[in-house]
């Protein structure tokens, strides 16, 4: 009697688990039609409405090098890093050709296929060197995915020979021209240094006559113990002589110079041309025919792209649980909505 005494009461909306499984249970027809009807809404749409994605993939070794070695001179290239010449691959130059090459329509632009380009460096792969990259493409079925890795990396090797070389031609016709305008003033002042030596050569006797020189000396001091030569060279004149054959030599080798930087500006133009012509012509093999790659020897593609032999996303099997874990919640609190909330209303409007 006295242990029902201080036992608490039990409250009236308190709500007991075992009545919450028995709820449950009752309705377990209804929660499990509603849970199957839930998992095959969601694998139909996952097979027959979402558009299944396949990625193929791209191994990547770069090894660039500081500097870029030609006949011109050397050129140091504005890149440095090898994650900055693989980021170039999502560039908006390179997708917009991947775009057109690929055939794609209005509707794909540089946005859009850019989301569909991963890159990975080697610091997310175990046991691979620090310059090796993975690049992978999504599309819409494997040919596509396969074709599209391969004519992103030709358009992405292809447009950075053409950055490296259009960027070391414009460098060195800059920088010879600039050499071109300093050895013009640099013959101008030779030349006029070797007018005023010439001149003052002219005016500078070859010998000197020590005998008349002496003789004013000697009339002077009243003596004549000196042993004098008639003629020596003068000292003035053979330095003024030395200068203009140094002055001489400096104009030639200015000169040389000069004929040389507007051989290589020449050739450098007409580079320039063919480049110029190439970009508008597209022909990769004419390029290749005229120029040197910079990345011939320095990217390397150690894995070619492959048809993927199964579909990346979305798993089916996947979307049919959680389709079926959705159906089986909505169920259950459907059940327990209706048997806790609209029943109680019910009983008092029988009262």
């Amino acid at each position: 009697m006295e242990e029902n005494q201080y036992r608490e009461p039990i409250r009236e909306d308190e709500i007991d688990l075992r009545e919450l499984f028995m709820v449950i249970w009752k309705k377990k027809v209804a929660i499990i039609c509603i849970t199957l009807v839930a998992a095959i809404i969601t694998g139909l749409i996952s097979i027959f409405l979402i558009n299944p994605v396949y990625h193929s993939s791209l191994r990547i070794i770069i090894n660039m090098p500081e500097t870029y070695h030609t006949k011109y001179g050397d050129y140091t290239l504005p890149i440095t890093t090898n994650d900055q010449y693989i980021n170039l691959i999502t560039s908006n130059e390179i997708i917009l050709r991947t775009i057109e090459d690929m055939g794609y329509d209005d509707e794909t632009t540089i946005e859009s296929l850019r989301e569909r380009i991963t890159v990975e460096s080697s610091d997310v792969k175990a046991n691979t060197v620090q310059n090796t990259f993975y690049v992978k493409v999504a599309a819409d079925n494997p040919a596509e995915a396969k074709k599209l890795a391969q004519v992103l990396y030709d358009n992405y090797i292809e447009q950075l020979d053409i950055l490296i070389l259009e960027s070391a031609l414009e460098y060195h016709i800059n920088r010879i021209n600039i050499a071109q305008q300093s050895n013009e003033v640099a013959l101008t002042s030779a030349k006029e240094k070797l007018a005023k030596n010439e001149e003052l050569l002219a005016a500078t006797p070859q010998t000197i006559n020590q005998k008349e020189a002496m003789q004013e000396i000697i009339d002077s001091s009243n003596t004549s113990e000196y042993i004098i030569l008639e003629n020596i060279i003068n000292p003035n004149y053979t330095k003024i002589e030395s200068d203009i054959i140094e002055n001489k030599q400096h104009i030639i080798s200015i000169e040389n110079s000069i004929r040389i930087n507007n051989e290589y500006l020449a050739e450098l133009d007409e580079l320039m041309n063919k480049l110029n012509s190439y970009k508008e012509s597209d022909d990769y093999n004419s390029f290749k025919a005229d120029f040197v790659s910079a990345t011939k020897t320095n990217i390397y593609l150690a894995s070619e792209p492959v048809e993927p032999s199964r579909k990346t996303s979305p798993s089916n099997a996947r979307n049919v649980i959680i389709g079926a874990l959705l159906g089986g919640m909505i169920a259950v609190s459907v059940v327990l909505v209706k048997e806790y909330w609209f029943k109680p209303e019910e009983s008092k409007k029988e009262v």
